[in-house]
């Protein structure tokens, strides 16, 4: 059984590390982005920087996006975040739970 972790690299793809998740969520919503193989490998990167995903196999686009949602819907403040600032908490937010779950990804 081989295990996936995907490493931060700076290869997003088409994805623009300027933005949010929240708005990386509705890019990803329309249904010809959903099976894209090209983004398995981006959403692979942020998936593992708001989860901490481990994969026991490759997972598919759709897998990938779903993971992401569920870190949306179980911290809405996620949804703020800039995906170029993954893993590196804001010293000005107040938002301790974002903080704390960017913490636990550094």
């Amino acid at each position: 059984m081989d295990t996936f972790f995907a490493s931060t690299s700076p290869d997003l793809g088409p994805i623009d590390p300027d933005w949010t998740i929240g708005a990386l969520v509705e890019w990803l919503s329309e249904d010809s982005r959903q099976h894209d193989p090209a983004l398995r490998g981006p959403l692979a990167r942020i998936d593992a920087e708001l989860a901490g995903a481990r994969w026991t196999h490759s997972p598919s686009t759709v897998a990938l996006i779903r993971s992401i949602a569920d870190a949306v819907i179980g911290d809405p403040a996620i949804r703020r975040i800039r995906i170029r600032d993954l893993g590196s908490p804001d010293p000005t937010s107040t938002n301790t739970s974002t903080q704390e779950r960017l913490l636990q990804l550094a």
